[in-house]
């Protein structure tokens, strides 16, 4: 086949910080459920991608890598399906997949008996998974869950009974790492709102660690854009002091616009792309607040006009809309330091050209 030629180049922009401290959490025993979450396009899942290729030649791990957004949920065999495969399958699978192999198939490779028994709901899949996990152990490896996009298992029930899937797993997860100390769990969630359900779990609050993956700093931002050639690998352009402080003004250090902005710089001027991006964010603006409860949405956005953060304690009252402004990526809670703040910079120009501001 022949090789594909890009213009430019995605990148990753230091997070070593962020790898030093997920590294740090495999080193220890496990002993907690580790929870990754963060603003959308923050980076979430490039940085576990890139935490899984560091690890995929150590033989000392066993990875097991599901990203949920790539799987339909929708009924418990849904679960079933993402979560355990027969040897055949995995061989199936293996002949279309790339160098990250753990995220291409589901989490358990199984024979097709126990894989028929757990079908036909003989047997408990979570002493399907505990049993691989001592598997994995006596042959001197160290098992590895990465659940990405976690909350996409919310309102599955496991058969025949009133249990939510997602409870139960989490209460098997605590029992693989607080208690029987067989595996390390980091579960990865764009879903704030889970987030905060989790860490006022007074049971979980106890077997987990919260890491918080906000967007770029602004030097990582400008190390990035000082040098494309370098992390794009693009020679057809460069950009000046002024245009770095444009694109840095206008969205961030969100890495997804970044690169977006990029892209579109071979044929685009760099202005006529903020403006369109801040236009479209107006735009967004505008079409959330359309709505029967117009002054209560309006109100709620005109606190985010010159403040980019607020503490959940000056916004006590609107649970429910504030839960519908997190859904719609408007606005992402971080329930750790208890703020709200609106996702990301691009965003906040929306709000402040919808406000004529």
């Amino acid at each position: 086949m022949k090789k594909r030629v890009f213009k430019i180049k995605t990148t990753f922009i230091n997070r070593e910080q962020e790898l030093r401290l997920l590294r740090n959490y495999l080193d220890a025993q496990p002993n907690s459920i580790l929870f990754l979450y963060g603003p959308k396009s923050s980076g979430k899942t490039t940085l576990l991608y890139r935490l899984c290729d560091e690890l995929e030649d150590d033989k000392n791990y066993e990875i097991k890598f599901l990203n949920l957004r790539e799987t339909f949920l929708d009924s418990y065999e849904d679960f079933l399906q993402a979560f355990f495969k027969t040897g055949n399958d995995t061989e199936n699978s293996l002949k279309m997949s790339t160098k990250r192999q753990y995220s291409m198939f589901g989490l358990f490779k199984l024979d097709a008996v126990v894989e028929r028994m757990l079908k036909g709901k003989n047997e408990d899949p979570f002493v399907v998974m505990k049993v691989e996990f001592q598997k994995f152990i006596k042959k001197g490896r160290k098992p590895l869950i990465v659940i990405d996009e976690f909350h996409k298992l919310k309102g599955i029930y496991l058969p025949e009974k009133q249990k939510t899937l997602i409870t139960e797993l989490m209460n098997f997860f605590v029992a693989m790492t607080k208690e029987s100390h067989l595996c390390h769990v980091i579960i990865a969630s764009s879903d704030a709102f889970f987030i905060e359900e989790v860490y006022n779990d007074s049971k979980l609050k106890k077997t987990s660690a919260f890491q918080n993956l906000d967007y770029l700093t602004y030097p990582d931002a400008v190390e990035w854009l000082s040098h494309t050639d370098r992390y794009n690998e693009v020679a057809a352009f460069s950009l000046n002091e002024k245009e770095i402080e444009l694109i840095w003004d206008t969205v961030g250090g969100s890495p997804w616009e970044i690169q977006y902005i990029l892209e579109r710089l071979f044929e685009i001027p760099l202005t006529q792309i903020l403006d369109k991006i801040k236009r479209e964010r107006a735009s967004m603006v505008a079409n959330w607040v359309d709505y029967e409860d117009r002054p209560l949405r309006e109100e709620l956005l005109g606190h985010f006009i010159d403040k980019s953060c607020i503490m959940h304690s000056e916004l006590m009252g609107r649970r429910q809309l504030l839960g519908l402004a997190v859904s719609d990526n408007i606005l992402f809670f971080d329930p750790v330091e208890g703020v709200f703040g609106v996702q990301g910079k691009s965003l906040q120009w929306g709000i402040k050209r919808y406000f004529g501001s």
